[in-house]
């Protein structure tokens, strides 16, 4: 039994030696970044051991759900619920269940991990793509000779298949309900765990756990190396992402009496968000306490059809406020998802006092009750989303 006690062994180290690494000066520095690196290592080493240990499965595989509200890796869309499960790409698969209450959603099939390496999409669908039942049901193959109706190939080098849910109304929208089986593998149980297989998945565990910290470390420093603070990218796509999906954003630096606003001509796209995340780490900031995203849904657009989003730590009474919860250092990213344009973000750092002259007249105003409501309706949804 040496085998998965030595796995296990080396496991910890990983962990032991991840503690020390969020001390040195490349990462955020401060008793909060401190502890906020800390939560983060337990979060990643949670979606490392559930990933490679409990959902490794290619024979018998399920849908993991990953990048909520608590586990958070790799910069997560605040309107998404992710799931993703093991595929081989001799085998085939069935997709199932309900749609209805989702505003869209992409599958995609997926070579693994960026912070590996791992970039291959090779192929993906989302809803208008899709025969979907009038009463909400869905039937998707992976895999196997083409088949009529909703198909997508696995590749060769094909290890996942990944759902990505777009949640945009937070007062109706609910995740779907999905399952995926092997077909011919439904009813059959897996093979009991044995010493060296759980060695083989602690080792990956550790590897992903590692390749993470680093990779998401310097992909936020790249970002602040590649452009001046307060000012955001173009948007395009990303390797290793969905090929509908424009990203854009950047890094930005305010004193606590500053704002940065961002104004936008509103996209013509499907779905569109722009949210923060922390530098160091890059999770998304408290999503259900605090408005740090909004989607087209939700944020005002003033007649002119520009969208004027406001960055800054305290409340500066206006709809379309992203809340820097204490990180006056962090990161800006927006999505353009099936958009038929690309409009660049102007950005601009004003003091607070001035940022009402700088909005068009007739800009509304939040007061203290209203925002305070945003703020119960965002946790009660997150509650329905991932606590039902």
């Amino acid at each position: 039994m040496a085998e998965p006690t030595d796995a296990w062994d080396r496991f910890c180290d990983e962990l032991r030696r991840a503690g020390r690494r969020i001390l040195d000066d490349d990462f955020p520095v401060g008793d909060r970044h401190t502890a906020e690196g800390y939560r983060y290592l337990g979060r990643l080493a949670v979606f490392a051991l559930q990933s490679a240990v409990e959902f490794d499965d290619a024979d018998v595989p399920a849908f993991h759900r990953y990048d909520d509200d608590v586990v958070k890796w790799g910069g997560p869309n605040a309107d998404n619920v992710y799931l993703r499960a093991r595929v081989r790409p001799d085998a085939v698969y069935r997709i199932t269940g309900r749609v209805d209450g989702v505003h869209e959603l992409i599958i995609s099939v997926h070579e693994g991990d960026m912070q590996l390496g791992q970039y291959g999409v090779f192929g993906e669908a989302n809803l208008a793509q899709l025969a979907v039942g009038r009463d909400g049901s869905l039937e998707v193959i992976l895999g196997g000779e083409p088949v009529d109706g909703n198909w997508l190939p696995l590749d060769e080098r094909a290890r996942y298949v990944i759902v990505r849910q777009y949640l945009v109304d937070w007062t109706r929208d609910v995740p779907a309900d999905l399952c995926i089986e092997r077909v011919g593998g439904a009813g059959l149980a897996p093979a009991p765990i044995t010493g060296p297989e759980l060695a083989r998945r602690l080792d990956t565990a550790g590897h992903w756990f590692t390749s993470s910290l680093e990779y998401w470390r310097a992909y936020l420093d790249g970002v602040a190396t590649r452009q001046p603070p307060n000012v955001v990218s173009p948007p395009r796509s990303a390797p290793g992402g969905a090929t509908d999906i424009l990203y854009g954003g950047g890094i930005y630096g305010l004193a606590a009496d500053e704002a940065l606003l961002v104004t936008f001509d509103e996209p013509s796209a499907r779905y569109w968000s722009i949210q923060l995340y922390s530098m160091g780490w890059f999770e998304s900031l408290d999503i259900a306490n605090r408005q740090t995203s909004l989607n087209g849904a939700q944020a005002h657009v003033d007649p002119d059809g520009r969208v004027r989003v406001v960055l800054a730590e305290r409340d500066p009474g206006v709809p379309n406020w992203l809340d820097l919860d204490g990180h006056h250092r962090g990161m800006v990213a927006y999505r353009w998802v099936w958009s038929s344009d690309a409009p660049v973000p102007d950005t601009e750092v004003v003091g607070l006092e001035a940022l009402r002259a700088r909005l068009p007249a007739g800009h509304p105003v939040v007061d203290a009750a209203g925002r305070r409501a945003a703020i119960a309706a965002r946790q009660r949804h997150v509650a329905r989303r991932f606590r039902r």
